[in-house]
């Protein structure tokens, strides 16, 4: 019903691209954090590589998936995300039986810092935030092996109550709101 209404009011679309809206939902649901192969995605909907990246820019307008790019420099519509989630944990519990853990880590460490910062795909790391800040998330043993000597750099963990130095507990995030 969300993609009924929501994807409509966004963008004008018709019919046949509202279907094909709830595919690529499913098909994102099955693969998050979904890494994009635009040929491989575009026949799974039998769409073109335009139609594909429209529905993905609908999707982000109308806040059910988040697309991260490898810059923040200004992105347009047809350029190709790095990687997609969905915008925050509860769609992505309501679309899928089977949920990863780190999937839902990036997720809500991405929904809670998506208001009022810019984020982007860096290169080591999970999450770059603001052009600044640099974040690996994971479980509670999560370590600094990825983003070692790199400047405002922080381990961000699961399952731990209190952080220490440059490691912080994810529930902490949840404070943003």
């Amino acid at each position: 019903m969300f993609i009924s209404s929501e994807i409509i009011s966004v963008g004008k679309i018709e019919y046949d691209s509202v279907y094909k809206a709830k595919q690529l939902l499913g098909i994102l649901a099955e693969t998050t954090p979904y890494t994009l192969n635009i040929s491989s995605l575009c026949n799974s909907l039998q769409a073109s590589r335009n139609n594909a990246l429209k529905l993905i820019d609908l999707m982000d307008r109308a806040a059910l998936i988040r697309r991260l790019y490898s810059s923040e420099k200004n992105i347009k519509t047809l350029v190709k995300p790095e990687k997609i989630l969905f915008s925050n944990t509860n769609i992505m519990f309501a679309l899928s039986n089977e949920t990863d853990q780190g999937t839902m880590r990036e997720t809500f460490l991405a929904s809670q810092l998506c208001v009022g910062h810019s984020m982007h795909m860096p290169e080591s790391g999970d999450l770059a935030v603001d052009g600044k800040y640099l974040f690996e998330v994971g479980g509670r043993k999560k370590g600094f092996s990825q983003i070692k000597d790199i400047k405002d750099s922080f381990a961000v963990s699961d399952n731990m109550e209190i952080g220490h130095a440059n490691k912080i507990p994810l529930w902490l995030f949840g404070m943003m709101y």
